[in-house]
Protein backbone atom coordinates (compact mmCIF):
# COMPACT_ATOMS: atom_id res chain seq x y z
CA UNK A 1 0.00 0.00 0.00
CA UNK A 2 1.33 3.31 -0.93
CA UNK A 3 0.59 6.46 0.25
CA UNK A 4 -0.04 8.63 -2.44
CA UNK A 5 -1.00 12.14 -0.45
CA UNK A 6 -3.17 14.36 -1.82
CA UNK A 7 -5.18 13.83 -4.89
CA UNK A 8 -6.28 15.81 -7.30
CA UNK A 9 -6.71 20.08 -7.51
CA UNK A 10 -10.65 19.09 -6.82
CA UNK A 11 -10.22 17.36 -3.17
CA UNK A 12 -8.34 19.62 -0.76
CA UNK A 13 -7.19 18.15 1.88
CA UNK A 14 -8.09 14.90 0.56
CA UNK A 15 -5.04 12.03 1.95
CA UNK A 16 -4.98 8.58 0.09
CA UNK A 17 -4.63 4.87 -0.14
CA UNK A 18 -3.78 3.13 -3.44
CA UNK A 19 -3.80 -0.66 -3.87
CA UNK A 20 -1.14 -1.32 -6.12
CA UNK A 21 -2.10 -5.30 -6.56
CA UNK A 22 -5.62 -6.34 -6.85
CA UNK A 23 -7.33 -4.30 -3.83
CA UNK A 24 -9.87 -1.28 -4.49
CA UNK A 25 -8.79 2.00 -4.42
CA UNK A 26 -9.72 3.97 -1.35
CA UNK A 27 -10.33 7.40 -0.87
CA UNK A 28 -11.04 9.14 2.29
CA UNK A 29 -12.13 12.69 1.84
CA UNK A 30 -11.96 15.18 5.04
CA UNK A 31 -14.33 17.64 2.90
CA UNK A 32 -17.26 15.38 1.25
CA UNK A 33 -15.39 14.52 -1.96
CA UNK A 34 -16.03 11.22 -3.77
CA UNK A 35 -15.23 7.92 -1.24
CA UNK A 36 -13.96 4.31 -3.07
CA UNK A 37 -14.24 1.80 -0.55
CA UNK A 38 -15.02 -1.94 -1.47
CA UNK A 39 -18.65 -1.36 -1.86
CA UNK A 40 -18.80 2.21 -4.16
CA UNK A 41 -16.29 3.74 -6.29
CA UNK A 42 -18.29 7.58 -6.77
CA UNK A 43 -22.21 6.76 -6.88
CA UNK A 44 -21.57 3.05 -8.18
CA UNK A 45 -22.38 0.27 -5.78
CA UNK A 46 -21.35 -2.98 -5.80
CA UNK A 47 -19.49 -5.93 -3.30
CA UNK A 48 -19.98 -8.33 -6.17
CA UNK A 49 -16.77 -9.94 -7.72
CA UNK A 50 -17.73 -8.43 -11.11
CA UNK A 51 -17.81 -5.35 -9.48
CA UNK A 52 -14.71 -5.26 -7.10
CA UNK A 53 -13.06 -5.97 -10.75
CA UNK A 54 -14.36 -2.94 -12.04
CA UNK A 55 -13.51 -0.57 -9.36
CA UNK A 56 -9.93 -2.08 -9.47
CA UNK A 57 -9.49 -1.28 -12.97
CA UNK A 58 -11.05 2.43 -12.82
CA UNK A 59 -9.75 3.19 -9.36
CA UNK A 60 -6.38 2.20 -10.83
CA UNK A 61 -6.87 4.15 -14.11
CA UNK A 62 -9.02 7.47 -12.44
CA UNK A 63 -5.84 9.31 -11.42
CA UNK A 64 -4.27 8.91 -14.79
CA UNK A 65 -4.96 11.10 -18.11
CA UNK A 66 -5.68 7.85 -20.36
CA UNK A 67 -8.59 7.77 -22.38
CA UNK A 68 -11.17 5.04 -21.53
CA UNK A 69 -13.76 3.27 -23.20
CA UNK A 70 -16.74 1.71 -21.60
CA UNK A 71 -18.40 -1.16 -22.89
CA UNK A 72 -21.81 -2.56 -21.61
CA UNK A 73 -25.51 -2.84 -22.23
CA UNK A 74 -27.85 0.13 -21.67
CA UNK A 75 -28.81 0.73 -18.22
CA UNK A 76 -25.55 -0.68 -16.75
CA UNK A 77 -24.01 2.40 -15.36
CA UNK A 78 -21.82 4.11 -17.69
CA UNK A 79 -22.04 7.53 -17.31
CA UNK A 80 -22.24 6.88 -13.52
CA UNK A 81 -18.79 5.40 -13.80
CA UNK A 82 -17.11 8.07 -16.19
CA UNK A 83 -18.16 10.78 -13.68
CA UNK A 84 -16.38 8.97 -11.37
CA UNK A 85 -13.67 8.12 -13.12
CA UNK A 86 -13.30 12.35 -13.52
CA UNK A 87 -14.34 12.95 -9.89
CA UNK A 88 -10.97 10.62 -8.89
CA UNK A 89 -8.98 12.35 -11.02
CA UNK A 90 -7.03 15.82 -11.13
CA UNK A 91 -9.44 17.09 -13.51
CA UNK A 92 -12.51 17.19 -10.47
CA UNK A 93 -12.72 20.45 -10.18
CA UNK A 94 -13.23 21.22 -13.98
CA UNK A 95 -16.00 20.85 -16.37
CA UNK A 96 -17.35 17.52 -16.54
CA UNK A 97 -19.88 17.40 -19.96
CA UNK A 98 -21.76 14.61 -21.81
CA UNK A 99 -22.20 14.43 -25.39
CA UNK A 100 -24.97 11.28 -26.85
CA UNK A 101 -23.45 10.58 -30.57
CA UNK A 102 -26.50 8.93 -31.17
CA UNK A 103 -28.85 12.02 -29.82
CA UNK A 104 -28.77 14.06 -32.80
CA UNK A 105 -28.17 14.18 -36.74
CA UNK A 106 -24.62 14.26 -37.77
CA UNK A 107 -24.19 18.26 -39.00
CA UNK A 108 -25.63 18.69 -35.53
CA UNK A 109 -23.41 16.67 -33.70
CA UNK A 110 -20.42 17.86 -35.55
CA UNK A 111 -21.04 21.55 -34.01
CA UNK A 112 -22.07 20.21 -30.67
CA UNK A 113 -18.84 18.43 -30.63
CA UNK A 114 -16.41 21.05 -32.35
CA UNK A 115 -18.02 24.01 -32.26
CA UNK A 116 -18.71 26.82 -35.24
CA UNK A 117 -18.30 30.34 -36.38
CA UNK A 118 -20.83 32.64 -37.49
CA UNK A 119 -22.40 31.96 -40.35
CA UNK A 120 -20.82 28.65 -40.90
CA UNK A 121 -24.73 27.14 -41.30
CA UNK A 122 -28.17 28.65 -41.51
CA UNK A 123 -28.98 29.33 -37.88
CA UNK A 124 -25.51 30.00 -36.97
CA UNK A 125 -25.71 33.50 -36.40
CA UNK A 126 -23.00 33.50 -33.67
CA UNK A 127 -19.81 31.78 -32.94
CA UNK A 128 -20.07 28.79 -30.25
CA UNK A 129 -18.26 26.73 -28.86
CA UNK A 130 -17.99 23.01 -28.79
CA UNK A 131 -17.74 20.39 -25.79
CA UNK A 132 -13.86 20.41 -26.14
CA UNK A 133 -13.42 23.92 -25.99
CA UNK A 134 -15.79 24.22 -23.40
CA UNK A 135 -15.13 21.36 -21.44
CA UNK A 136 -11.23 22.97 -20.90
CA UNK A 137 -8.85 21.40 -18.51
CA UNK A 138 -11.85 18.87 -17.52
CA UNK A 139 -13.70 15.64 -19.26
CA UNK A 140 -15.60 15.03 -22.12
CA UNK A 141 -17.80 11.86 -21.91
CA UNK A 142 -19.12 10.76 -25.62
CA UNK A 143 -22.08 8.65 -24.86
CA UNK A 144 -22.66 5.34 -27.65
CA UNK A 145 -19.41 6.49 -29.33
CA UNK A 146 -20.51 3.52 -32.02
CA UNK A 147 -23.45 5.69 -33.40
CA UNK A 148 -20.26 8.41 -34.90
CA UNK A 149 -20.34 8.52 -38.04
CA UNK A 150 -17.50 7.34 -40.05
CA UNK A 151 -17.38 11.66 -41.89
CA UNK A 152 -16.76 12.68 -38.07
CA UNK A 153 -14.28 9.77 -36.86
CA UNK A 154 -11.37 11.05 -37.84
CA UNK A 155 -12.38 14.46 -36.35
CA UNK A 156 -12.60 13.12 -33.51
CA UNK A 157 -9.20 11.22 -33.89
CA UNK A 158 -7.05 14.79 -34.58
CA UNK A 159 -8.62 16.01 -31.37
CA UNK A 160 -7.19 13.01 -29.48
CA UNK A 161 -3.69 12.76 -31.53
CA UNK A 162 -3.25 16.22 -31.81
CA UNK A 163 -5.36 18.14 -29.20
CA UNK A 164 -6.90 20.86 -31.35
CA UNK A 165 -9.95 21.26 -32.97
CA UNK A 166 -11.25 23.10 -35.50
CA UNK A 167 -14.70 24.93 -35.66
CA UNK A 168 -17.08 24.08 -38.54
CA UNK A 169 -16.88 27.09 -41.08
CA UNK A 170 -12.95 27.53 -40.25
CA UNK A 171 -9.92 26.43 -41.30
CA UNK A 172 -7.86 27.29 -37.87
CA UNK A 173 -7.18 24.61 -35.03
CA UNK A 174 -7.50 25.55 -31.47
CA UNK A 175 -5.51 23.71 -28.59
CA UNK A 176 -7.71 22.01 -26.37
CA UNK A 177 -6.30 20.21 -23.33
CA UNK A 178 -9.72 17.66 -21.59
CA UNK A 179 -9.62 14.16 -20.74
CA UNK A 180 -11.84 11.87 -23.22
CA UNK A 181 -13.86 9.21 -22.04
CA UNK A 182 -16.30 7.31 -24.57
CA UNK A 183 -18.93 4.64 -23.97
CA UNK A 184 -20.98 2.15 -26.01
CA UNK A 185 -23.12 -0.54 -25.72
CA UNK A 186 -21.93 -2.17 -29.16
CA UNK A 187 -18.73 -4.07 -29.22
CA UNK A 188 -16.55 -1.92 -31.37
CA UNK A 189 -14.26 -4.72 -32.50
CA UNK A 190 -17.05 -5.87 -34.57
CA UNK A 191 -17.85 -2.63 -35.74
CA UNK A 192 -13.96 -2.36 -37.25
CA UNK A 193 -14.16 -5.84 -38.62
CA UNK A 194 -17.75 -4.82 -40.08
CA UNK A 195 -16.09 -1.66 -41.13
CA UNK A 196 -18.19 0.28 -39.81
CA UNK A 197 -15.81 1.86 -37.75
CA UNK A 198 -11.90 3.08 -38.02
CA UNK A 199 -9.87 0.96 -36.31
CA UNK A 200 -7.44 3.61 -35.40
CA UNK A 201 -9.65 5.45 -33.19
CA UNK A 202 -10.92 2.62 -31.68
CA UNK A 203 -7.30 1.87 -30.82
CA UNK A 204 -6.76 5.30 -29.66
CA UNK A 205 -10.22 5.03 -28.07
CA UNK A 206 -9.47 1.93 -25.90
CA UNK A 207 -6.50 2.73 -24.13
CA UNK A 208 -8.11 1.49 -20.87
CA UNK A 209 -11.10 -1.10 -21.99
CA UNK A 210 -13.79 -1.50 -19.10
CA UNK A 211 -16.64 -3.93 -19.38
CA UNK A 212 -19.32 -2.63 -17.17
CA UNK A 213 -21.15 -6.34 -16.36
CA UNK A 214 -25.22 -6.69 -16.72
CA UNK A 215 -26.97 -6.44 -13.51
CA UNK A 216 -28.12 -10.72 -14.66
CA UNK A 217 -24.14 -11.17 -13.90
CA UNK A 218 -24.08 -9.37 -10.16
CA UNK A 219 -26.67 -10.33 -8.46
CA UNK A 220 -25.17 -10.33 -5.30
CA UNK A 221 -25.58 -6.51 -5.39
CA UNK A 222 -29.21 -6.02 -5.21
CA UNK A 223 -29.83 -5.79 -1.81
CA UNK A 224 -27.32 -2.79 -1.79
CA UNK A 225 -28.57 -1.64 -4.89
CA UNK A 226 -32.50 -1.62 -3.68
CA UNK A 227 -31.41 -0.03 -0.50
CA UNK A 228 -29.39 2.73 -2.31
CA UNK A 229 -32.55 3.28 -4.86
CA UNK A 230 -35.47 3.39 -2.26
CA UNK A 231 -33.42 5.60 0.05
CA UNK A 232 -33.02 8.34 -2.90
CA UNK A 233 -36.66 8.45 -3.36
CA UNK A 234 -37.07 9.87 -0.32
CA UNK A 235 -39.99 10.10 2.57
CA UNK A 236 -39.93 6.01 2.28
CA UNK A 237 -42.13 4.84 5.80
CA UNK A 238 -41.18 1.91 7.97
CA UNK A 239 -43.90 -0.19 6.54
CA UNK A 240 -42.14 0.21 2.97
CA UNK A 241 -38.74 -0.17 4.11
CA UNK A 242 -39.67 -3.90 5.62
CA UNK A 243 -41.18 -4.75 1.89
CA UNK A 244 -38.23 -3.78 -0.22
CA UNK A 245 -36.20 -5.67 1.89
CA UNK A 246 -38.06 -8.68 2.75
CA UNK A 247 -36.28 -11.83 1.50
CA UNK A 248 -38.97 -12.84 -0.51
CA UNK A 249 -39.04 -9.71 -2.87
CA UNK A 250 -35.21 -9.79 -3.05
CA UNK A 251 -35.23 -13.45 -4.37
CA UNK A 252 -38.15 -12.50 -6.71
CA UNK A 253 -36.02 -9.71 -8.17
CA UNK A 254 -32.81 -12.25 -8.14
CA UNK A 255 -35.32 -14.41 -10.12
CA UNK A 256 -35.86 -11.76 -12.98
CA UNK A 257 -33.59 -11.02 -16.49
CA UNK A 258 -33.57 -7.47 -16.27
CA UNK A 259 -32.66 -6.77 -19.81
CA UNK A 260 -33.09 -3.04 -18.52
CA UNK A 261 -30.16 -3.46 -16.25
CA UNK A 262 -30.12 -0.84 -13.01
CA UNK A 263 -32.29 1.64 -14.88
CA UNK A 264 -35.32 -1.09 -15.26
CA UNK A 265 -34.80 -1.78 -11.48
CA UNK A 266 -34.96 1.89 -10.74
CA UNK A 267 -37.67 1.90 -12.58
CA UNK A 268 -39.67 -0.77 -11.05
CA UNK A 269 -38.63 0.39 -8.01
CA UNK A 270 -40.37 3.09 -8.33
CA UNK A 271 -43.53 1.58 -9.38
CA UNK A 272 -43.26 -0.38 -6.97
CA UNK A 273 -43.54 2.68 -4.01
CA UNK A 274 -46.45 4.73 -6.57
CA UNK A 275 -48.69 2.44 -6.42
CA UNK A 276 -47.80 -0.09 -2.98
CA UNK A 277 -47.66 -3.10 -5.23
CA UNK A 278 -44.43 -5.36 -4.67
CA UNK A 279 -45.17 -8.60 -7.08
CA UNK A 280 -43.02 -10.03 -8.69
CA UNK A 281 -41.28 -7.67 -11.41
CA UNK A 282 -42.28 -8.06 -14.98
CA UNK A 283 -40.44 -7.46 -17.98
CA UNK A 284 -39.80 -3.97 -19.77
CA UNK A 285 -42.27 -5.19 -22.22
CA UNK A 286 -44.91 -6.43 -20.15
CA UNK A 287 -44.44 -3.53 -18.00
CA UNK A 288 -45.09 -1.08 -21.17
CA UNK A 289 -47.90 -3.06 -22.05
CA UNK A 290 -50.22 -0.46 -20.03
CA UNK A 291 -49.09 2.58 -21.60
CA UNK A 292 -52.14 3.14 -23.90
CA UNK A 293 -54.30 2.70 -20.48
CA UNK A 294 -57.96 1.98 -20.90
CA UNK A 295 -59.27 1.92 -24.48
CA UNK A 296 -60.14 5.53 -25.48
CA UNK A 297 -63.50 6.56 -26.52
CA UNK A 298 -64.30 6.00 -29.44
CA UNK A 299 -65.79 9.69 -31.71
CA UNK A 300 -68.36 8.81 -33.94
CA UNK A 301 -69.28 11.91 -34.69
CA UNK A 302 -66.18 12.34 -36.63
CA UNK A 303 -64.76 10.86 -40.32
CA UNK A 304 -63.64 7.66 -40.21
CA UNK A 305 -60.43 9.28 -41.28
CA UNK A 306 -60.29 11.57 -39.54
CA UNK A 307 -61.26 9.63 -35.80
CA UNK A 308 -58.30 7.05 -36.86
CA UNK A 309 -55.77 9.91 -37.14
CA UNK A 310 -56.39 11.59 -33.90
CA UNK A 311 -56.57 7.39 -32.36
CA UNK A 312 -52.68 6.97 -33.99
CA UNK A 313 -51.63 10.92 -32.98
CA UNK A 314 -52.81 9.91 -29.24
CA UNK A 315 -50.87 6.34 -29.03
CA UNK A 316 -47.63 7.98 -30.63
CA UNK A 317 -47.55 10.58 -28.06
CA UNK A 318 -47.95 8.02 -25.34
CA UNK A 319 -45.95 5.35 -27.06
CA UNK A 320 -43.19 8.27 -27.11
CA UNK A 321 -43.43 9.43 -23.84
CA UNK A 322 -43.49 6.16 -22.40
CA UNK A 323 -40.47 4.87 -24.21
CA UNK A 324 -38.66 7.62 -23.53
CA UNK A 325 -39.26 7.73 -19.65
CA UNK A 326 -38.06 3.72 -19.96
CA UNK A 327 -34.51 5.03 -21.42
CA UNK A 328 -34.20 8.08 -18.95
CA UNK A 329 -34.56 10.43 -22.36
CA UNK A 330 -31.94 8.35 -24.33
CA UNK A 331 -33.39 8.87 -27.86
CA UNK A 332 -30.68 6.89 -29.90
CA UNK A 333 -31.21 3.70 -26.74
CA UNK A 334 -35.55 4.24 -27.68
CA UNK A 335 -34.92 4.44 -31.25
CA UNK A 336 -33.56 1.31 -31.25
CA UNK A 337 -36.05 -0.72 -29.25
CA UNK A 338 -38.74 0.98 -31.37
CA UNK A 339 -36.85 -0.79 -33.97
CA UNK A 340 -36.97 2.52 -36.09
CA UNK A 341 -34.19 5.12 -37.20
CA UNK A 342 -32.90 7.54 -35.06
CA UNK A 343 -33.88 10.30 -37.35
CA UNK A 344 -37.24 9.02 -37.87
CA UNK A 345 -37.63 8.79 -33.97
CA UNK A 346 -36.59 12.77 -33.55
CA UNK A 347 -38.71 13.35 -36.48
CA UNK A 348 -41.62 11.91 -34.39
CA UNK A 349 -40.44 13.67 -30.78
CA UNK A 350 -40.64 17.05 -32.98
CA UNK A 351 -44.01 16.24 -34.55
CA UNK A 352 -45.35 15.44 -30.84
CA UNK A 353 -43.77 18.61 -29.28
CA UNK A 354 -41.33 16.35 -27.34
CA UNK A 355 -38.88 17.81 -28.17
CA UNK A 356 -38.73 21.53 -28.71
CA UNK A 357 -35.16 22.69 -29.31
CA UNK A 358 -31.81 21.44 -30.68
CA UNK A 359 -30.12 18.71 -27.91
CA UNK A 360 -26.97 20.79 -26.01
CA UNK A 361 -24.63 19.68 -23.79
CA UNK A 362 -26.11 17.74 -20.84
CA UNK A 363 -25.34 17.14 -16.78
CA UNK A 364 -24.61 13.67 -16.18
CA UNK A 365 -27.87 11.16 -15.08
CA UNK A 366 -28.38 10.72 -11.80
CA UNK A 367 -28.50 6.98 -12.18
CA UNK A 368 -26.85 4.29 -9.35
Amino acid sequence: MVDVGAVGNGFPGVRAALAVGTGPMRIDSESGGMRVSDARFGRMIGRSPAMQTVFDLLGKAAPSDATILLEGETGTGKEVSAEAIHRGSPRAAKPFLVVDCGAMPPQLLESELFGHERGAFTGAVSARQGVFEAAGGGTVFLDEIGELSLDLQPKLLRVLERREVRRVGTNNHIPVNVRLIAATNRSLREQVAAQKFRSDLYYRLAVVEVRLPPLRERLPDLPLLVDHIVHAFGNVDETTWTRVRAPEFLEALARHSWPGNIRELRNYLERCLALHDFASPRSVTDMSAAVAGPESAVNIGQPLREAREAWVSSFERRYLEELLRQHENRVSAAARAAGVDRIYFYRLLWKHGLRTREPSMREPDDVA
